[in-house]
């Protein structure tokens, strides 16, 4: 259908070549630039790789005033300021992790005009000196990314974005416009409402990526699991591997480089100049595959990316169409394909409870902080202090953050000292930044005396970047040339009041709300993944087009799995087996027979094979025991583990001799 001409369209069409060297719009962008242009508000709902971006950036380019954009990510703040003035366009961000000094520099920065963009993250609406400079400058556009954090319905839902909607009230800009990946119809009704918008012009383009062959593969064991991530990388080329933890994409990753497949590695866990140096690698080779945890991919724009896996499922549909949507944007054929283990399920549900942690971990929290002026040594130590896991104790710092009973520090804050040694006069570094930073610290610093500064403003002084100067520092301190007491890099937390935690009266109802709204998320995952109709058409439904097809060309049950599973089966069967009691053995396929037969699920739910015969080798008979067993799990000790252990104390007692015989399906 032809496109209808406004008064916005052909100085769009100039300033999109003027800009950002496009001849021509993405379907779908024309429509929504004319309708922010012209005053609207507007919903976008396109998927990724469609282009969201270039919706509310070219209008800011256009426009008087400053625009103002909500991410969730800072990585992919600081990803879109650096594309942005490349290209010219001054833009900036304000978040968490600038130094105070840099904050107030940017915030001047705004107040005088400097910015035609400014991104923030939802927080930054309680900072009082932000919205003090916000007040002094002409808003044109408010820009929400990643809009369906707002929805209670979401994948990602984040208690800031839903007050989004009082800040609008507040500060009243002409246009919003708010942008997502993936949002079912409630969820695109829960983003109007949230965000108090009046007659919005909604935008949905197509969710159906016929270039993308969906399967789904059923896996045993983390055997089969690598062998099938082998088979993609060796049978398609560029691809990403998506695991549910760090520990697993490290044993992932471990698994490919051992079989000779050059991959790498991406996780929250590695440090930022690593993370970066990763995401780097990946998009230059040409053959790359990156290993990664969702915090991979946001703002990844590689158009030959020819699979996306799922070694373990995702925690929902919204969370999987948007990751297996960064394959195939050259509009080639390429695979989406789950490797699935009921068992990972329960590993989902574990995190999404880790995620929203027990009273008695936010009373813990709450008490170690009550006793200390400002904590400064992280969250794992908070964690280990607390006996809970990190996960669970950032979870409770972020509600206590937005509760507004603890504040946290700008991260990186604090001085390094530095001493010089009498080895500084005979240095020689190889690396041109070693050496310049030695010449600068010669001068600043007598020898054998201490000083102190900021990392920023040494590399400023020294011309170089912080990232260059932390590997000089490192380099000169390896080699004797001065020595180094840095500053926490973390970031301090302190309780602002002095209660006990009943005295507190925190009301977690939301929170608990939430948690059952992520297990429904994942149960639709899991039925998504048992599916025997048309997977396309599954999405297409999920996502409101009522109108799909039910059968397609481009999945496995419409037309067959291209993942052969034979050669899978195979490779695991020759896996050594441990010697195991056989009277545990005998018992615990008996006890799980049984429960599988009343609770009408199959038996592999409660325990796999191989999961069973580790129990009956290793015969745990408390806690710590069975949760060595891979497998196991709190959410399984707490269901099974007493009558597992009963089965294992029995077995001990009557002193059985082990066996290599091998269980039976039961």
């Amino acid at each position: 259908m032809r496109r209808i001409l406004t008064p916005h369209s052909l100085d769009a069409q100039a300033q999109l070549i003027r800009h950002f060297g496009l001849a021509e719009f993405r379907p779908g962008q024309a429509e929504v630039i004319d309708a922010v242009l012209s005053g609207r508000n507007a919903v976008v709902v396109m998927p990724t790789g469609a282009g969201k971006s270039l919706c509310y950036q070219l209008p800011a380019v256009m426009l008087p005033g400053v625009a103002l954009v909500i991410s969730p990510l800072i990585s992919l703040m600081k990803d879109q300021v650096e594309q942005l003035c490349s290209r010219g366009i001054p833009a900036t961000f304000i978040n968490s992790s600038l130094g105070d000094a840099e904050r107030a520099a940017r915030l001047g920065g705004l107040r005088s005009g400097a910015y035609k963009l400014v991104y923030i993250a939802p927080e930054r609406f309680r900072s009082p000196a932000f919205l003090d400079a916000l007040s002094e400058v002409k808003l044109e556009l408010f820009a929400v990314d990643e809009a369906h954090c707002i929805s209670h319905w979401g994948h990602d839902f984040r208690l800031d974005y839903a007050m989004l909607g009082q800040v609008r009230r507040r500060l009243r800009p002409p246009r919003t416009v708010a942008l997502t990946a993936t949002a079912t119809p409630e969820v695109r009704q829960d983003i109007v409402r949230s965000l108090l918008m009046k007659d919005p012009q909604v935008f949905v383009a197509g969710f159906d990526r016929k270039n993308l062959f969906l399967e789904v593969v059923n896996v045993a064991n983390e055997v089969e699991r690598r062998h099938a991530c082998a088979k993609l990388v060796a049978e398609c080329g560029p691809g990403i591997i998506y695991c549910a933890t760090r520990r697993a994409a490290d044993g992932m990753h471990r698994a490919l480089r051992e079989g000779g497949h050059p991959a790498t590695l991406y996780h929250a866990g590695m440090e930022e100049d690593a993370r970066r140096r990763a995401q780097d690698e990946f998009m230059s080779r040409e053959d790359g595959v990156a290993v990664a945890t969702n915090a991979f991919g946001m703002g990844i724009d590689k158009p030959n990316i020819r699979f996306v896996a799922h070694a373990n499922i995702p925690r929902a549909v919204e969370a999987y169409y948007q990751e297996i949507g960064r394959a195939g944007r050259d509009g080639a054929d390429a695979r989406a394909v789950l490797l699935f283990n009921h068992a990972d399920v329960f590993t989902q549900e574990r995190l999404i409870q880790t995620n929203h942690p027990t009273e008695t971990v936010f009373a813990d929290v709450w008490s170690a902080l009550q006793s200390v002026d400002e904590f400064q040594h992280g969250v794992s130590v908070l964690a280990g202090q607390v006996g809970a896991s990190e996960f669970e104790v950032a979870a409770a710092l972020r509600v206590l953050e937005r509760e507004g009973r603890i504040a946290r520090s700008g991260r990186g804050e604090g001085r390094y000292w530095i001493r010089l040694q009498e080895k500084a006069l005979q240095a020689k570094p190889h690396a041109a930044q070693a050496k310049a930073l030695l010449a600068h610290l010669l001068d600043r610093f007598p020898l054998g005396s201490s000083g102190a500064a900021e990392l920023r403003e040494i590399a400023r002084a020294a011309a170089l970047s912080e990232a260059e100067t932390h590997r000089a520092i490192g380099l000169l301190e390896k080699s004797g040339a001065l020595t180094v007491k840095r500053p926490f890099t973390g970031r301090s937390i302190r309780a602002l009041e002095r209660v006990s935690y009943r005295d507190l009266e925190l009301d977690l109802t939301r929170l608990r709300e939430q948690e059952q709204r992520s297990l429904l998320l994942l149960r639709r995952m899991t039925d998504y993944a048992y599916t025997k109709r048309c997977r396309r058409a599954f999405v297409l439904r999920y996502f409101g087009e009522s109108s799909s097809p039910s059968r397609c060309t481009a999945c496995d049950n419409c037309v067959g799995g291209r993942l052969q599973t034979r050669a899978l089966n195979k490779t695991a069967a020759v896996v050594d087996r441990a010697a195991h009691n056989e009277l545990a053995a005998t018992e615990l396929r008996r006890w799980r027979r049984e429960l599988a037969r009343d609770l009408n699920v199959p038996a592999f739910i409660i325990f796999n094979d191989q999961t069973l015969l580790a129990l009956a080798s290793a015969l745990p008979v408390d806690r710590d025991a069975f949760l060595a067993v891979k497998g196991t799990g709190a959410t399984r000790w707490e269901r099974f583990g007493p009558k597992v252990v009963e089965i294992c104390l029995l077995a001990r007692a009557a002193r059985v001799q082990p066996t290599q015989k091998r269980a039976d399906r039961g």
